[in-house]
Parts: structure tokens; sequence; C-alpha cells
């Protein structure tokens, strides 16, 4: 079995004459202009003759990624039994193959694979040539509960004993709490403490299954708007992943850990091309993109009508969810800004009612406002307007949130303003409950006893580090 690692989450395996490629992305940026592949991927291992399988993980746009798919439309595609991704891939144009979980599937050759659903739509690829067997989990299980990652470690040693190769994402998925700015905080830290505990969850996955490697991959994302570009050297260089294996297990005989460079290459358990990966620069990212990070932070006008036109959206998809938007314990009032746009739209929240209005820029102080979220005008549009596409702004961080105040954080606001910006689905809300008081303490007790101590990954006051203080 031959892997070369093509760069982001697609790796390319050879095997008995067949050709699988993983999750391509690198013809363009996803999310929007939002999130850029970085370092760039190396593509010589596909050119010298076809790719005769692609396996897509799931419907996340650095996963499945149309411009890129299309490159490789010879191509049979390789999803879950049952995926709700079957019609769009579909629709693309491909000879589509579902495959099970519990039965391999055969491919050519002797060559078998099982696709196995983890958790949230996700889903892992296992492939084995008789010989040796290579597992790509993607973004299946690294911010999973970790109760969730025990179960599917265990199975994976069940069906395959100890497996040859293990690859394996640590994303910071969503950049969560990075788009977030708060009064006093340490943004640096904040972004390494929470790219550390995804490399931590890369350690101890990697740890319980014990492959003859691990390779952490599926985190190649920079950001190439200033609002954001900030975050990429600590969140890149802070921590590594085959770093914290080392530190907290030590020099595993069992298990070699490598810090993998799109172009590594391992043949039959022999690195034929060993390329690893360095430290992220400023510099670096500014020489490979030039001029397109001009052109990703150029600002385009945005007229009136088209600010009107969003309000009357939300307005019709907050009537769909009003028992729910008014049930919030408190008042509130909260600004949307958009680049290029002379005008925003002020949300509020009293006596019981929501309200909106357009205010023009004029009017504008944003310390009238408990919070104020920057996007483009149509990021929102597509959020509201498009199925998934709320994915835009709170996976692919098409916005930044402003607290004008430290003291609201446990309030929930941003909870509820992104509540609204996506569409609201009849029954689809729910107001959680029992947060407070004996529920709490019996429905923690009772995880506890089954061994279920995953934390809450949102919780934007747990997850922020201010400026002075030690982190916990």
């Amino acid at each position: 079995m031959r892997i070369t690692f093509i760069g982001h989450a697609s790796i390319l395996i050879e095997a008995k004459g067949v050709r699988i490629l993983s999750d391509p992305w690198w013809n363009g940026p996803c999310f929007g202009a939002q999130w850029w592949p970085y370092p760039l991927a190396r593509l010589e291992a596909l050119e010298d003759s076809r790719v005769d399988y692609v396996y897509i993980s799931h419907g996340h746009h650095d996963h499945l990624h149309p411009p890129t798919l299309r490159l490789f439309r010879g191509a049979k595609i390789l999803i879950a039994e049952g995926s709700e991704l079957l019609a769009a891939l579909r629709g693309l144009g491909f000879e589509i193959i579902e495959v099970g979980s519990v039965q391999e599937t055969e491919l050519q050759n002797g060559l078998r694979c099982r696709i196995i659903e983890t958790h949230a739509d996700d889903t892992l690829f296992a492939i084995s040539d008789g010989k040796e067997t290579c597992i790509n989990l993607n973004d299946a299980l690294h911010s999973t509960p970790e109760v969730v990652q025990r179960k599917f470690c265990r199975l994976i040693r069940e069906l395959y004993g100890r497996p040859d190769y293990v690859f394996c994402g640590y994303g910071t998925a969503s950049h969560f709490p990075n788009c977030y700015e708060i009064p006093g905080k340490d943004r640096v830290r904040t972004a390494a403490r929470r790219q550390g505990h995804f490399s931590r969850a890369w350690a101890k996955i990697i740890r319980e299954l014990e492959p003859r490697f691990g390779f952490p991959f599926a985190a190649d994302v920079i950001f190439l708007e200033s609002e954001l570009s900030w975050c990429n050297e600590p969140v890149h260089n802070a921590q590594r992943p085959t770093e914290v294996f080392e530190r907290e297990y030590g020099r595993n005989l069992k298990t070699r850990v490598i810090d993998i460079a799109p172009g590594f290459t391992v043949d039959a358990g022999t690195i034929v091309s060993g390329t690893i990966r360095r430290r992220l620069s400023t510099d670096a990212v500014q020489q490979t993109y030039g001029d397109m990070i001009g052109r990703v932070n150029r600002i385009v006008s945005v007229d009136i009508a088209t600010i009107l036109e969003l309000k009357e959206m939300l307005e019709r998809n907050v009537v769909r969810g009003a028992a729910y938007f008014e049930s919030y314990e408190g008042d509130y009032r909260c600004l949307l800004q958009f680049r290029g746009a002379s005008a925003g739209i002020v949300v509020t929240k009293a006596r019981g009612k929501v309200n909106m209005e357009v205010v023009e820029e004029a009017e504008l102080s944003k310390q009238d406002y408990d919070l104020v979220y920057r996007t483009r005008a149509s990021y929102l549009r597509q959020s509201l307007a498009t199925p998934y596409g709320h994915e835009i702004l709170f996976v692919g961080s098409g916005g930044i949130f402003e607290f004008q105040n430290r003291a609201i954080l446990g309030s929930g606001i941003h909870l509820e303003l992104m509540a609204m910006l996506k569409p609201v689905e009849i029954g689809g809300l729910r107001r959680h409950a029992g947060k407070s008081g004996v529920v709490k303490v019996i429905k923690g007790i009772v995880k506890r006893s089954l061994g279920i101590t995953s934390e809450d990954l949102y919780d934007l006051e747990k997850w922020t580090i201010f400026i002075g203080s030690s982190e916990r």
C-alpha cells in the first residue's frame, strides 16, 4: 500500500492497481472566501494516471468541494450507505457507490473497504489490501465527546487489530472562539488553548489505536481576511499534535507519529518522501497568496435596497420562531454591520418582542449595543436562503462577534443572534431547560456514572482567556 498526502484532508491510496483519493480541496477557497488551503497541495502524484475512486467523508465544503471534485469526473464516488450527500453528488454527474459499515465492500482485485458513520453526519474510511490497513478519520473523531472516541477506537481495533496507518484530523472546528472580540481578551493565548484541546484529542486517539504510523492532517486552513488572519500563526504553530503525543506518552516504540506536509509518501511501511510540516509564518503566507490577499479584503459597495431585503428576510425568520425568541429572559440590543454598506440592521428585544430597523451609518455607535456582528451581505443572504447556507457564517467563520461588555458573555445573546441568522425550522428550536438547580446536578451525576465527561466546545466563557489571567 502506497499513500501520498496531497493536502488538507486529501490522501491518495494506491493498492492492488487501484487509486483512491479522499476529500479533494485545492481549486479555490471554501466557505465563501473564508478558508484557504495552506500549505498548498502537492499534485505530482495525481499527474501520471487516473483516479478510480474518490471518498467523500461528509458535506463540509473543505471535504466536499465541487470546483475541485469536478477535476475527477471519471472517478466513482464512495460515500456512506444512505448518505444525505447522494443526491448532491449525483447532481454533479458522478456514479456513486454506497459503502456499508457492517460488511466490507470489495472494490477491485481483493481491495476491501468500509465507511462507518460516527457523529454529526461524519464518517471514517477503512481500507485493507489483505496485508496493510489504512484508517482515514478525517474530522470524524477528534471533536467528538470522549465516549464517542473510545467507542469507535474499540470498534476499529475489533475489526482491524492494530492498523498500519491512521490519518486523523486535529482542526479547530469552526475557529471558535477566534471570531469573538471581547474587551480584555488575550486572543493569541485563547487561540492556542483551543487548538491545544484538539491536538490532545488527536494524541489520545492515536494512543488508543496504536497504529504503526500516526499522521495529523485535515487542518491545513488559513484566513486571508484581515480580521481573522492574525490567528493563522497561533493556531498552526502552538502545541503540534505530534509534540503533544510524545510529551504525553513518550516516544512510543509501537507507533511512529510524523507531522507530515503535502507530498509526504509512505510505501509498504517505508517513507519514500519525508516532507514534514514547517512553522507557519505570515511572510510565507503573503508570499504564497500575493495579490489574492488584497482581492479578498477588497470592499464592494452594498446598496440600501440590499439591506432592506435582508431585514425583511430576518423578520420573516423571526416570525417563524417567535415563540422561541420571545421566551428569552432578558432584553438586548444588537447591531448587524455589513462590509461596504452605509447602513446596518438593529435587532432589539424589549418587553418580550423582537424588533428590527435599518439605521444609517451616521447613526451607528457601537457603544449603544450589547453585541455587534460584522459580516458580508452576501453571506447572510446565503445563510437565510439556501440549505446549509448558515455554515458559511458559523462553520466557516464568515462573521465577527464583537461584545461591548465582558460581563454579558454568559447571557447567551450571541446564541440568540445565531439562531436568527439561519432559517428557523418550525418546531426545530428548543429553549434548553434545567440550566440550574437539581436537574443540572442530576444530569451531571448520570453522565459521570456512564463515563460521559464531554465538555461544551462552544462555551464562550470557558474557552476565552483574558489578559493577565492564568489558564484553567
